[in-house]
């Protein structure tokens, strides 16, 4: 299990983590343009990389080297961070917490936000699931089936935001203001919010 040494990571150094469909991108970059942080999401660094997308990246190499492509560009990402002293906001894909490494990288030096949204409207935003390569047959039970596998590990995260019954203005809001908590506040155990 995660120590939460973290307790002392920056303001101004956040990671949006959470299911497909959750909004991490939208709201990330919403949030970053308001406060002027730098915008980074990792899937799209990605896609830069390898100049495709992420499904056709897990079709051609498969999902243990797309994981290890992430897992390497979140810790190349937060070490520019760190050593630029950036202010930004990170959107990760919804499996990119599992990997211990990059978990504790962004716990660490990062205030590591979970966007939690119900998995009937995730089934809604994310519809027939084909740009999706995590979703494979009926997407309700494939998102459910990640979710129950991946909320040990979102579970870890500093804040938890519940985004059900929320505008796209109060979710919004409601990320500038944990931010701007002092870092101190941060508890070991999950802040519900």
């Amino acid at each position: 299990m995660t120590t939460f040494g973290s307790i002392n990571a920056p303001c101004d150094r956040v990671t949006l983590i959470g299911m497909m469909g959750t909004g991490k991108s939208k709201f990330g970059r919403l949030v970053a343009k308001n406060l002027g942080f730098n915008f980074y999401d990792v899937d799209t660094l990605i896609e830069k990389k390898f100049n495709t997308t992420i499904k056709e990246i897990f079709q051609k190499h498969g999902e243990t080297f797309f994981r290890d492509v992430e897992k390497k560009i979140i810790k190349e990402l937060v070490f520019k961070i760190k050593e630029n002293n950036e202010k930004v906001i990170i959107s990760v894909g919804g499996g990119g917490f599992d990997n211990i490494e990059s978990r504790e990288l962004l716990l660490n030096y990062t205030k590591v936000i979970w966007l939690k949204t119900p998995v009937n409207i995730l089934t809604k935003r994310v519809g027939n699931g084909s740009k999706r390569p995590m979703i494979k047959g009926d997407v309700t039970e494939a998102i459910k089936n990640l979710l129950k596998k991946r909320t040990e590990f979102y579970s870890l995260c500093h804040y938890k935001l519940d985004t059900h019954q929320l505008s796209q203005n109060q979710i919004t809001e409601k990320i500038i203001n944990l931010i701007s908590l002092k870092s101190n506040k941060i508890k070991n155990e999950i802040r519900n919010y």
